[in-house]
């Protein structure tokens, strides 16, 4: 009785779930019919604001769209970008119902922190400064939203149903779709849990420990839990620094920016995949802060060598090498050979071809879809987990492109690919 009433339950959630999607479409769809002259700008903010209501997982979403101005055009982009930190904040009697289940509860002046607001709203959680003492060094306490807590199953949940709809047509039959979907809903869900966050920090510090111009805030321990994240509350942070720092503070930013992230994958297997300006700041000083490490994934040591592998052999043009790593991951569908020739030719051209590219024409995006393309022909599919670093690079290329497009972020991945193979 108990498991058809939770079944119950969830299919209520779920149908009430598809009808506030299928409304934010329809406004999204009536906003450009109603203002025809100005149909771009006014579908714009209306699918900005639908997104906002949906929450959770499509602003995610949303504010991966926001690092790639040059493939959904720079008015959305724009748009898109509020919600990298300025998405609209949880009530306060939600705020401080997550202190009320804290243990060991926070004083009183916590209470007065979080009853001033938030300093930063994103899809998951809000952000609010605490100074424990007078005088004292400040905390951020990153409070869980309610309605994340609810809807990111949900929604999940959805997707999941999707890819497996999916996996039963004929074109997608042979096709890991039913993995990818799995592991990236398990990444998405991942980011409700902020003691795992807490965990995911701690790692990314240990793995930067060297890197003098990266910071990072330090967990507070004693005050974390799954529904709050207490670490170092990091002043000075302007999402506009990027855009009006002198270029050559901004390129050393973006230099940094770049070579941690290659660091983080391609030695450590750490994929910070939530890589936008809302979780990467320029200090005045030229000093790099990484924040939010809730949407990330450490790789297995397996995935890690074979991305390094891959990766190196794309910048470096060498197709042949690149197809051998692919079919060391993948598994093939057709038992007699005929396509397996096929797929390591059109590997060979595509790496070939893309390594021939100026940094202005190369694309990731465009890399990976043709890529996913070949193996969809021809039955051959590669890891899964290895999207994980494609989402992270697509974000980083995107950055890349709107803040130093004369960058060549490729070549910067060259010393740290070079340094993990040499270590195996």
């Amino acid at each position: 009785m108990k498991r058809a009433a939770n079944r119950g339950r969830g299919a209520v959630r779920t149908t009430a779930r598809l009808v506030s999607v299928a409304a934010a479409t329809a406004r999204v769809a009536g906003a450009a019919l109603v203002h025809p002259g100005r149909a771009g700008d006014a579908a714009a903010d209306a699918l900005v604001r639908a997104v906002e209501s949906l929450g959770g997982a499509y602003i995610k979403v949303g504010q991966l769209l926001a690092t790639r101005s040059d493939l959904i055009g720079p008015r959305l982009a724009h748009r898109l970008s509020r919600l990298q930190d300025d998405v609209a904040a949880m009530s306060t009697t939600d705020a401080l119902a997550v202190l009320d289940r804290t243990r060991p509860p926070l004083p009183a002046s916590a209470y007065a922190a979080v009853a001033k607001g938030p300093v930063a709203s994103g899809s998951i959680a809000c952000v609010y400064r605490w100074e424990p003492e007078p005088g004292a060094a400040p905390v951020a306490l990153k409070l869980r939203r309610p309605d994340a807590a609810a809807t990111v199953p949900v929604d999940t949940a959805m997707l999941r149903w999707c890819a497996r709809l999916c996996a039963k047509t004929p074109w997608m039959r042979s096709s890991p779709v039913v993995a990818i979907v799995d592991d990236l809903c398990a990444a998405v869900l991942n980011q409700l849990d902020l003691d795992r966050e807490r965990v995911m920090l701690t790692r990314l510090r240990e793995a930067l420990k060297d890197e003098a111009r990266i910071v990072i805030p330090a967990p507070v321990d004693e005050y974390s839990n799954a529904e709050l994240l207490a670490m170092e509350f990091i002043t000075g942070l302007d999402r506009q620094m990027f855009a009006t720092a002198a270029p050559s503070l901004r390129d050393e930013g973006i230099t940094t920016l770049v070579r941690a992230m290659y660091e983080l994958v391609f030695v450590h297997g750490f994929v910070h995949i939530d890589l936008h300006q809302g979780n990467a700041y320029l200090l005045p000083d030229g000093r790099l802060v990484l924040l939010d490490v809730g949407f990330a994934h450490v790789l297995s040591e397996f995935s890690r060598e074979r991305f390094t592998r891959f990766f190196g052999g794309m910048v470096t043009g060498r197709g042949q090498e690149c197809a051998e790593i692919l079919l060391t991951t993948t598994k093939g569908v057709d038992h007699h050979g005929q396509n397996l020739a096929r797929f390591q030719a059109k590997v060979v051209r595509l790496v070939e071809e893309s390594a021939e590219l100026d940094v202005a024409s190369f694309s990731v995006p465009r890399f990976a879809a043709r890529l996913f393309q070949i193996q969809q022909s021809n039955g051959y599919y590669a890891e899964p987990e290895m999207m994980f670093p494609l989402l992270c690079l697509i974000a980083l290329e995107g950055t890349v492109n709107e803040l130093a497009p004369h960058m060549d972020f490729q070549i910067e991945a060259a010393p740290y690919i070079m340094s993990s193979l040499i270590d195996q």
